[in-house]
């Protein structure tokens, strides 16, 4: 089992996604409340999707199985306390970094981001009849799992780097580094149960490999999200008073 950990973590480590120019862009810049906006929102978008995603994942799961992706869910989720979920930290980090709850609402979500959404679907919740053996679900579903863990590591680090520019790098939110180490480790042990148990190790690959090429598309629009917002917002004119 050795030999096939080192094997997923080596695919995610020299993948073209690991490499994409966000991560440079992300080591050196200094986001304005613009950027920051636009990068939250799309980041947000597909984050909510992929919480609804491990759902469905989890309900495909042998019974043995289960506990690999529920772990992940519930952290998630905050823990039994619904105002420590995920999405409330960052919508918390935004607001700190100045950035209003109006124009969150107004940032568009990226092309790349829409893609990234579509893409992933199948991988996490294949559909039903997909047959045996290479397409058996829950390991593709473990396969794709593990990819957004292992890449999640180090999507955080590089957006802490920004955010540490702003004095925001030890909110709450950038707990992820942490947490998504600690949730790496259980994918890929729900990954290497598959093989192990199942000889699933083709299906378990494709849905890895899959989630791995949709992430460039994820990428390309947190990219294009923080290249649209590099000028400072436009302040909106105040409307004069009546008669004046």
């Amino acid at each position: 089992m050795n030999d096939w950990a080192l094997h997923l973590g080596r695919l995610a480590e020299n993948h073209p996604c690991s490499g994409h120019p966000l991560f440079h862009t992300l080591a050196r810049l200094t986001p304005n409340a613009g950027q920051i906006a636009a990068l939250l929102r799309n980041y947000d978008a597909h984050a909510s999707v992929l919480r609804r995603l491990l759902l469905k994942a989890a309900a495909i799961m042998p019974e043995e199985a289960c506990t690999y992706v529920l772990e992940n869910v519930r952290n998630e989720y905050g823990n039994g306390n619904p105002g420590d979920r995920h999405q409330l930290q960052l919508l918390d980090l935004a607001r700190q970094a100045g950035v209003t709850d109006g124009q969150l609402k107004r940032v568009v979500i990226q092309a790349g981001t829409r893609s990234y959404i579509k893409q992933v679907v199948p991988f996490y919740c294949p559909p039903a009849g997909c047959g045996s053996g290479r397409r058996f679900r829950p390991a593709v579903a473990a396969g794709a799992i593990t990819a957004t863990e292992i890449l999640a590591i180090r999507e955080f680090v590089a957006m802490q780097s920004a955010f540490a520019r702003v004095g925001l790098a030890h909110h709450v939110w950038f707990d992820h580094v942490s947490t998504e180490q600690a949730h790496s480790g259980d994918s890929l042990a729900l990954a290497l149960h598959f093989v192990e148990r199942y000889d699933a190790g083709d299906a378990v690959l494709y849905g890895l490999t899959g989630v791995l090429d949709a992430n460039f598309s994820l990428y390309d629009g947190l990219l294009a999200a923080l290249a649209g917002a590099a000028e400072p917002e436009p302040v909106e004119p105040v409307p004069a008073l009546p008669g004046v």
